[in-house]
């Protein structure tokens, strides 16, 4: 008996596990003066936001600038993620900073 039930909520999990929903973000990061901020377009988040934005930091650094660099909580729904991106768009536009797009495929690196 316990077999059975067992295996019938393994196979009820199973399907939940396999079609998991990416799960989108973007990442910022600003220089130390904050006249320049890099933002990347909106991905699907395959690693955790401490890797991300550690991996985002490191990136912009090859540029030979200091940053300090930030990504939201990844969602479910990839409009907000985008709504999101956009609006962090607009607010270091009206701060003044120079914007640097990290296009797709260029971030996040593969693993």
């Amino acid at each position: 008996m316990r077999q059975s039930i067992a295996l019938v909520a393994i196979a009820i999990g199973l399907p939940a596990l396999a079609d998991a929903a990416p799960r989108w973000t973007f990442c910022v990061a600003a220089s130390r003066t904050g006249a320049d901020v890099w933002i990347t377009d909106v991905f699907a988040a395959e690693r955790d936001r401490v890797e991300l934005e550690s991996a985002f930091k490191a990136m912009v650094e090859r540029t030979g600038a200091g940053a300090d660099a930030q990504c939201p909580q990844p969602r479910e729904d990839k409009t907000e993620a985008v709504n999101a991106q956009f609006q962090a768009e607009e607010f270091n536009r009206k701060l003044g900073a120079t914007l640097h797009a990290v296009l797709a495929g260029e971030f996040p690196p593969r693993r």
